[in-house]
């Protein structure tokens, strides 16, 4: 993962061959507490310094074998290393990583986003599993007024979102759309990738594609889960295809470029 971060624009890595004296080392790495301990410490350099920073805190608890320290939650259940634990600790992590930087001197002047890359249970015979893309998406800050946005939103919407609230007016080749532009009715939509098979999502239609065979419409209830076999929404396959086509087309013909100064 280093050198694809590398390669992507970071110029600083923090791995587990920077921690001294770990209060944990699991299978994967540092806890989830040293990390967010670590994190901290190198937000109130970068704030202190006067210098602009965004970085990338990546959690690896919630992962099997689910290890992390003694003593610090009560257990959700037995045995200790279940899913269910380690979500619990890196919840608990997470939240005295808050505390702290609630009381920074940088908390004012940053926008954090606390979002999962997937569910820890994506899996099913369905063509997509829509019911396992539901994941957690916080945006906090200083200046972020608490409300609960029940729009249907994607990842790729999260950038834009985040560069809007900082305030930085740019033109960028990212596909996402600026949730705060747009209106509080909307629908939003999302892309769900499930092996070979890609499901796009607005409202309660659904349109599946698969190799070698036409779109299918379905919809879907969110209360049970259900995706049910329907009419396909005119418009609907044609803008799944161009979200799953576009960004690859883009990149290898190079057809996207900075405007001119």
């Amino acid at each position: 993962m280093k050198s694809f971060f590398l390669g992507n624009g970071f110029n600083q890595i923090i791995d587990q061959n920077d921690y001294k004296n770990p209060v944990f080392k699991g299978s994967w790495g540092v806890s989830d507490e040293d990390l967010l301990d670590r994190a901290h410490q190198e937000f109130m350099r970068l704030h202190d310094a006067g210098q602009p920073f965004f970085s990338l805190v990546f959690s690896t608890t919630n992962h099997d074998p689910f290890e992390f320290p003694d003593d610090r939650i009560e257990l959700y259940e037995q045995p200790k290393q279940t899913r269910n634990n380690a979500a619990k600790y890196a919840d608990y992590a997470i939240g005295r990583f808050f505390e702290k930087a609630g009381k920074s001197p940088y908390w004012n002047d940053t926008v954090f986003l606390v979002v999962a890359d997937h569910d820890s249970r994506v899996e099913g015979a369905s063509l997509v599993p829509i019911g396992h893309f539901r994941i957690p998406g916080l945006i906090i800050g200083g200046g972020i007024a608490p409300k609960r946005d029940m729009r249907i939103v994607s990842q790729i919407d999260l950038p834009p979102t985040l560069l809007s609230l900082m305030g930085v007016d740019n033109v960028n080749p990212m596909p996402g759309r600026d949730m705060s532009a747009q209106p509080e009715q909307s629908t939003g939509r999302a892309l769900m990738q499930y092996g070979m098979n890609l499901a796009y999502m607005e409202g309660d239609d659904v349109v599946v594609l698969q190799p070698q065979k036409p779109a299918q419409g379905f919809t879907y209830d969110v209360k049970s889960q259900k995706l049910t076999k329907g009419l396909l929404k005119p418009g609907l396959s044609e803008k799944a295809l161009a979200a799953a086509l576009w960004g690859s087309l883009a990149y290898q013909n190079q057809l996207y470029r900075l405007p001119a100064e």
